[in-house]
């Protein structure tokens, strides 16, 4: 096989003619012209030179034979080093598999910018690919070049500490990263729903325990259990008195009796103000409350206070 090029009359006349000669004719593109009459494949059009096989271009010129003629010559070694140059210049695909496979570590590049991680949901498209990629780095058959570019773009993308570990890990990293102060984390704290105080305090407090590499991340962070910025979640010694107001305040907010698991917050702080009326019940049906507490609590309610449909008296 050989390419020839005919110079234009002027040194930097465009288009570029070609005169394709194959060296043999099963190669020969049909019809195949001497020169092209017309400009060069170009991807303004269409945006690609991702030509299909069988396309025709207006003048009537198999354009999709051509392209692929000129990925077999230059698989077999066979195509000049100027025109590889040239359909370079233009976007040659040279292999459409590799193509694609670049274009999805684009998109997962893109899903990093946007998350800050690459622990996508296996249920999304960019998702489903990367647990593709980490089967087949499982595996030892992932292309030495491709685990490379993933790599470069997120050296913990296989995840190794689980995809739960680092989509907390990242949303913490992002929160600190705002400016958020450290020492203002508490085992309460949540950020975007998720319980990120409780998730922080664990790491904390099973240090020794953790992965090498976690403990790096972690420290990345200025989190270890030698600096633990967590302050204790603060729980204050309120007298019963004081509850009963609480309890008073829920039923004006809510109009019912809280559930025995619900709590409130005050003051940036989380009571757990259905727990206690169902111990303050408890203890009152056990007769160890004193008559005191039972009419404070008891002026709240229509009725059997201790009973689990008790109606405040607010709404009465």
């Amino acid at each position: 096989m050989a390419g020839t090029s005919t110079s234009p009359s002027t040194p930097n006349a465009s288009p570029r003619r070609w005169t394709w000669r194959p060296s043999t004719p099963a190669t020969r593109p049909s019809p195949a012209p001497a020169a092209w009459g017309s400009p060069p494949p170009s991807p303004t059009q269409y945006g690609h030179i991702d030509v299909p096989a069988d396309y025709t271009d207006p003048t009537g010129y198999r354009l999709g034979t051509f392209i692929t003629t000129m990925r077999d010559a230059a698989k077999a070694g066979r195509l000049e080093a100027d025109w590889t140059a040239e359909l370079d210049a233009l976007g040659m695909i040279w292999d459409k598999h590799d193509a694609a496979w670049r274009a999805r570590l684009a998109a997962a590049a893109d899903y990093l910018r946007a998350h800050g991680h690459l622990a996508a949901p296996a249920t999304t498209p960019v998702g489903s690919w990367l647990a593709e990629q980490r089967h087949l780095a499982t595996k030892n058959t992932l292309d030495a070049a491709r685990a490379d570019a993933l790599t470069a773009i997120a050296p913990d993308w296989g995840l190794p500490h689980g995809a739960d570990w680092h989509r907390k890990y990242h949303l913490l990293r992002t929160h600190l990263a705002s400016g958020a102060d450290p020492a203002a984390l508490t085992r309460d704290t949540q950020l975007a729903g998720v319980k990120i105080g409780s998730w922080l305090h664990r790491q904390l407090t099973t240090w020794q325990a953790l992965h090498p590499g976690q403990q790096q991340l972690m420290t990345a962070l200025n989190l270890t259990s030698d600096s633990n910025p967590l302050t204790p979640a603060r729980r204050t010694c309120r007298t019963f008195e004081e509850t009963v107001q609480l309890l008073e305040l829920f039923l004006h907010r809510e109009e019912r009796a809280p559930a025995a698991r619900e709590t409130m917050r005050v003051d940036d702080e989380s009571v757990r103000i259905g727990a206690w009326l169902a111990k303050a019940r408890t203890k009152h049906c056990a007769g160890g409350l004193p008559d005191e507490h039972v009419s404070l609590v008891a002026a709240l309610f229509e009725g059997d206070w201790t009973a689990e449909d008790a109606v405040p008296a607010v709404l009465v």
